[in-house]
């Protein structure tokens, strides 16, 4: 009975193991929130520009993935910011208006 119980155990682990594995092999590079602010930005809105869509991102750069845009003129709360790896500002907050209301990311602060 023993070396039963021994299989079983050990082939649970390697299955465990695996698709532990899998799973992190898998996963897209993470978003980065508020947790990377180096400055409080004193929690205030911002307006994007007219005719133009900014986009927000998973994390402060370019380099992270897209989330959405902010629409023309929508409202973005601002609650902290960061410097990318370029040395570019990027804002973290909420978009409080328009078809991705409620969504948080990161915006560069050249389109405000």
């Amino acid at each position: 009975m023993r070396p039963l119980i021994r299989r079983t155990a050990t082939a649970a682990a390697a299955t465990a193991l695996l698709l532990g594995g899998v799973a992190a092999v898998a996963a897209p590079a993470s978003a980065v929130g508020s947790s990377a602010c180096t400055r409080n930005d004193a929690n205030h809105s911002v307006w994007g520009p007219n005719l133009e869509w900014p986009t927000i991102r998973s994390g402060p750069g370019s380099s992270y993935s897209k989330k959405g845009y902010l629409d023309s003129a929508g409202e973005f709360y601002i609650t902290c910011s960061a410097k990318s790896k370029a040395g570019n500002r990027w804002y973290y907050g909420e978009v409080l208006s328009g078809s991705t209301s409620g969504m948080k990311g990161w915006i560069w602060s050249g389109n405000f």
